[in-house]
């Protein structure tokens, strides 16, 4: 790239032209010269290059001899000519979770992600630390601990989005003490509930209506869609409903899930699949329903939009949600199986099969989500203390 065809040019003509570039072109771009540097730090750049994002994949994952965990960023490659997508999936960023947890095993999980910002939790011991990261910037925050102390059988759940209207970044924390059969463990009645909200730039968390009482579970993180975080919970009778918190008026409603058959257990997963609300069940033996709401917030256009066999290397007795997360444009779907491992299905071929990238080869755990890269800096967030690495 020529340097002096932009010398005379407006500032916002090459705020679009390179905003339109790869990640890593941009990043190297930085280093051209110190008025490029200032100007792909300013908020109108991250605000330009944001408006164009295309989704990749953020990639946690812990080593099975537990001495390493890190996470990773990548782009994806999606044209209807590739053989294999995984073959596709260009490495953009990697980050040791060491480098903001001074901590031989941080044990992370990713709690969600919205306009590039990541929300992470640090699993273990209660109450949990809670991060805000940008792995672009390399900046973070780490939030002020909540200070609610749970304990099964009680239950606490999270979610990461942006309120609609007003764009403000907010980490929500659902808490629930439940009482259940010391036996069966069924869940008998939900004596408190509460929600707290933290505000990106306001150093503080706000407790609201918790809604509706209601089981979560404490593996699931919230479904940013349309302004809305959702989960997949149950009633206290155990039928399946969607909980749903406007970010922008933080109210909770309810809506229903799809209508399934009875039975004993249930395995659904609730994540975002396109512009579509999706549930995914893999409670079959042999097969993997996906489900689509085609109308946001309408309750009869959910539809059966996908059955996928898992026969034969899937087959069996499932213990595990699985989570659809892109369908490419030849139809392949990408899909992860709770914690062990991402797949993808060819609905073209009728095979399923793992992901093989080098980043998985040594993985004993991971977690994965779509991801829209950005330049946006938490610095740009007030009151609060951003870190970097």
């Amino acid at each position: 790239m020529n340097q002096e065809l932009f010398t005379n040019l407006p500032a916002e003509l090459i705020i679009n032209i390179l905003s339109r570039l790869p990640i890593r072109t941009i990043i190297s771009c930085k280093c051209v010269c110190k008025s490029w540097l200032n100007l792909l730090d300013t908020p109108e750049f991250a605000r330009s290059h944001l408006s164009r994002s295309v989704p990749g994949l953020i990639l946690w994952q812990r080593h099975r001899d537990l001495d390493s965990e890190h996470f990773e960023i990548f782009e994806f490659e999606d044209e209807l000519d590739l053989e294999r997508h995984d073959l596709h999936y260009n490495p953009v960023t990697k980050i040791s979770c060491r480098e903001f947890i001074n901590e031989d095993h941080p044990g992370l999980g990713i709690q969600g992600s919205a306009d590039g910002l990541v929300c992470f939790r640090k699993l273990g011991r209660h109450p949990e630390t809670v991060y805000v990261c940008n792995p672009i910037t390399r900046d973070y925050i780490q939030l002020p601990t909540p200070g609610t102390i749970w304990y099964y059988p009680t239950t606490v759940t999270y979610g990461f989005g942006a309120s609609k209207t007003s764009g403000q970044h907010k980490v929500v924390r659902i808490y629930h003490e439940c009482r259940r059969d010391t036996d069966t463990h069924k869940l008998l009645g939900i004596p408190k509930s509460e929600c707290w909200v933290y505000t990106l730039g306001t150093g503080s968390w706000r407790r609201i209506a918790p809604g509706p009482k209601l089981e979560y579970n404490c593996r699931s993180t919230g479904a940013f869609l349309n302004g809305n975080l959702h989960w997949l919970v149950a009633d206290l009778e155990g039928f399946a409903r969607i909980s749903c918190l406007d970010l922008e008026t933080e109210v909770f409603s309810t809506f229903s899930a799809p209508s399934l058959p009875e039975r004993s257990r249930f395995l659904g997963g609730l994540t975002v699949l396109g512009d579509c609300l999706c549930m995914c069940d893999n409670t079959s033996d042999d097969e993997i329903v996906i489900w689509l709401m085609k109308e946001y917030g309408v309750e009869k256009s959910w539809t059966k939009e996908f059955v996928i066999s898992k026969v034969p290397d899937y087959a069996g007795e499932s213990y595990e949600v699985v989570y659809p997360i892109k369908i490419f444009r030849d139809g392949d779907i990408l899909m992860a199986w709770e914690d062990f491992h991402l797949f993808h299905h060819s609905i073209k071929n009728r095979t399923t099969a793992s992901v093989d990238i080098a980043a998985l080869q040594t993985a004993g755990c991971i977690g994965a989500m779509l991801h829209n890269p950005t330049f946006l800096s938490l610095k740009s967030f007030a009151t609060e203390n951003v870190c970097s690495f």
